[in-house]
């Protein structure tokens, strides 16, 4: 039998020579992180609470659904605000014929119902940016639903002008926070790969919204009282929005805003496959947007600086000391 052959030492240390600078390196990153959590436990203390707060909070750890299931159940209730905006800007080409005829209508009252929405919802939009960055993007969101709720069905129960036009004018503030939110937010819970395309849906819900309510103008427009059930299905996916979006993470990036980072790693992971470098993903996710967000508020700083006019230097302290002397 042949024996095999002895590795010499000298062969060994050769071997084993090309790997000592790596290995070196290694030990040295693993000391500097020992020794930079060692000088502050506190702070990572405070950190490793705030992910568990978060985990808890947001029910990623009691293992409910979550991965590209949870994804698309989140992006599908977000959509069902372009959707809405879609179907309540379509649905009273219809609904018109017969309102003008149940209220007796003329040209003026007539284009105060239709453009009543447009108008509003320009008004909304303009009002969805201080309202997101104040309370968030998913309240604003449920704040959205609850109006395309509360305007649907005014709509659909209404039995004077005054009404139909108030009824309008709710819907018409719903379009405009749901158009100035919902592509905001799907932005920035979806993962980078597949963040084009997900936005992309939100306009695909709003010309789905529109078809939808071509179909339902027509489904009802020869039943008696037919423009009541135009104006008032507009509630049904808005309820949907509503029981949903109520048990949905918060933005991560709003969360990262407020100083709130481990709900917003807790809410990232939640809409993540569990793979092996996930958490190493969400981590480079999250020094990204915070690195974005410290850019845009230093961006925000020197606008501020360039645009607040310059004061007069107050000569009344300097004429007095000069008339003094």
């Amino acid at each position: 039998l042949s024996r095999a052959p002895r590795v010499r030492p000298s062969t060994t240390a050769a071997l084993a020579e090309p790997l000592m600078p790596a290995r070196r390196a290694v030990s040295g990153s693993l000391r500097g992180i020992s020794v930079s959590q060692a000088g502050q436990p506190e702070v990572a203390a405070r950190r490793v609470s705030s992910l568990n707060d978060g985990e808890a909070l947001l029910g990623f750890s009691s293992g409910l659904c979550s991965g590209r299931c949870f994804l698309y159940w989140l992006i599908f209730l977000s959509c069902l605000g372009g959707l809405l905006f879609g179907y309540d800007t379509g649905v009273i080409s219809g609904a018109s014929l017969l309102l003008k005829e149940r209220f007796r209508l003329g040209a003026v009252e007539l284009e105060a119902v239709v453009s009543s929405t447009i108008l509003f919802a320009a008004l909304g939009s303009l009002a969805s940016g201080p309202i997101n960055m104040r309370l968030g993007r998913r309240p604003t969101i449920l704040l959205g639903s609850a109006t395309f709720t509360l305007g649907a069905l005014l709509m659909a129960a209404s039995a004077s002008f005054g009404t139909l036009v108030l009824g309008r004018v709710i819907v018409g503030v719903a379009v405009g926070l749901s158009s100035g939110t919902v592509p905001m937010f799907i932005a920035e819970v979806a993962p980078t790969a597949m963040r084009g395309k997900l936005v992309a849906l939100n306009n695909v819900c709003i010309v789905s919204g529109q078809v939808l309510a071509g179909l339902v103008d027509g489904s009802f427009a020869l039943v008696p009282a037919g423009w009541r059930y135009m104006l008032g299905l507009a509630a049904v996916p808005a309820v949907v929005q509503l029981v949903g979006m109520a048990f949905m993470p918060e933005s991560p990036r709003w969360l990262l805003e407020q100083g709130r980072r481990g709900e917003a790693r807790a809410a990232m992971l939640r809409s993540r496959e569990r793979t092996p470098t996930c958490e190493a993903e969400v981590e480079s996710e999250i020094a990204e947007m915070a690195a974005a967000i410290t850019l845009q508020r230093e961006a925000e700083a020197a606008l501020r600086r360039a645009t607040v006019p310059i004061r007069p230097v107050d000569e009344g302290g300097g004429g007095g000391g000069g008339g003094g002397g």
